[in-house]
């Protein structure tokens, strides 16, 4: 998008009629600010339904070492601009409002609304937002290429009936040349373990989720949704507390910006 050019899209949702609306939010996805080859800040302005949004934060991210093409990337989030319920869509409408020539590359947008109903089953809802760039390159190592979530509190995990792991990560998934590994989720995973590799496969079969687990290659995304989405159960890796997810590039180049972990419990 250059000086003066718009983007537009439509974000649908279904709300239950009895629900009550606990968490909204609208996320921008950006990257490549910049004038000419020197890194720069978007000057975007954003309305929905034609009333101007409230800019609640920005989260932004270069990759921190000199190389070229070192631009500024981002996530701006914004209020709802009405209350939400019921079916319904909001119309988006952001603008590059530059008076320079600043360009910037707009990746898509998301609504999230969380809610709760009558009907709905006791759990906990853990809501991380950001911006970490991850490019394992010039140097960087993959351990150094991380990003580590950490969902404070505590989980009755005996009690656990699902616990869905929602991560979003613009760029990541897709890359030109294909990578073996080129991402990785670590949960719960303590890694550098100083058991010999037959305990550590004794113990993971009597005993799954006691180190953990990892996933390679696990955001899907293409030439034309480059916003990397990864879903999956983490239940039966679950801590009693301080359950951290950890986000490694190996070659992928990717921005992570979101991360939710939607516990639910069983019974009463």
């Amino acid at each position: 998008m250059d000086s003066g050019d718009q983007y537009r899209v439509t974000l649908p949702y279904e709300i239950p009629p009895d629900a009550e609306v606990l968490y909204e939010r609208i996320y921008l996805y950006w990257s490549w600010s910049r004038i000419g080859q020197d890194a720069i800040y978007p000057l975007l302005h954003g309305e929905a339904d034609g009333v101007p949004l409230l800019l609640i934060d920005r989260y932004t991210d270069s990759k921190g070492f000199v190389a070229a093409n070192d631009f500024f990337s981002g996530m701006d989030t914004y209020a709802s601009p009405k209350p939400l319920y019921g079916s319904g869509e909001i119309s988006l409408l952001v603008s590059n409002i530059a008076e320079d020539t600043r360009s910037v590359v707009v990746m898509g947008a998301a609504l999230l609304v969380v809610y709760s109903t009558p009907a709905d089953p006791p759990g906990q809802i853990w809501i991380s937002e950001g911006c970490d760039m991850l490019y394992a390159s010039h140097g960087i190592t993959p351990a150094m290429a991380s990003s580590a979530i950490v969902f404070e509190g505590d989980v009755r995990t005996r009690d656990v009936a699902s616990a869905d792991l929602l991560l979003v990560a613009p760029s990541g998934g897709y890359t030109r040349t294909e990578i073996p590994q080129k991402n990785a989720v670590f949960v719960n995973r303590e890694r550098g373990s100083n058991l010999p590799g037959f305990i550590e496969s004794i113990l993971s079969a009597i005993f799954p989720g006691y180190n953990g687990k990892v996933w390679y290659d696990a955001f899907v995304s293409d030439e034309i949704n480059q916003i990397g989405i990864d879903t999956r159960d983490i239940r039966q890796y679950l801590r009693p507390s301080g359950n951290t997810v950890i986000v490694q590039d190996n070659g992928d180049y990717l921005t992570l910006t979101n991360a939710i972990l939607d516990v639910r419990y069983g019974g009463g």
